[in-house]
């Protein structure tokens, strides 16, 4: 390779090592194993992906939730399992196993337009503010786990209404 000075060109100083290079010399090796793991990680990355949550309840009402899809295969969606995570699950990961979970369900629903979501229902009222769902998810050739925090305003509040401010 060859770079201008001013005074005419001369060869750079790393000459044609980068037209030689191999990608598995010196401190940037790769092993067999890595390169397969770091492969398989990019065809995880077209796995299940999950989007915004939306609460459409209020306290006091059972629980009505939905979750975005944003990436799901016909594979996967055919063989998809999904569930509200065992009370050891929460135990686990430190996080309150509320008394709405029991009965809680989890499933796969489909918009007018087409794109996928997660419909999370319960079959008793919500009587605290918020609730932690830990979701797991389980289809043919993988699994995730996801924590919400649910957040439920009191009845008769608008979604997203603005708080008063402060008396002065």
């Amino acid at each position: 390779m060859l770079v201008g000075n001013g005074d005419g060109l001369q060869r750079a100083p790393w000459g044609d090592a980068l037209k030689h290079r191999k990608l598995n010399a010196g401190r940037f090796a790769l092993s067999g194993l890595a390169i397969a793991t770091a492969c398989l990680w990019g065809l995880n990355a077209q796995a299940l992906g999950l989007g915004r949550l939306t609460v459409q309840s209020a306290l006091g009402e059972p629980l009505r939730a939905e979750i975005d899809v944003t990436n799901l295969s016909a594979e996967e969606a055919g063989t998809l399992k999904l569930r509200v995570a065992s009370p050891d699950a929460y135990r686990a990961a430190g996080v309150d196993y509320n008394s709405v979970l029991p009965g809680t369900q989890v499933q796969l629903m489909r918009r007018a337009d087409g794109r996928s979501y997660l419909r999370v229902t319960s079959d008793r009222a919500v009587l605290e503010p918020f609730v932690d769902v830990i979701l797991e998810m389980n289809w043919a050739s993988g699994r995730l786990v996801r924590e919400y925090t649910l957040l439920l305003d009191p009845p008769g509040t608008p979604p997203n209404a603005a708080a008063a401010p402060a008396p002065s």
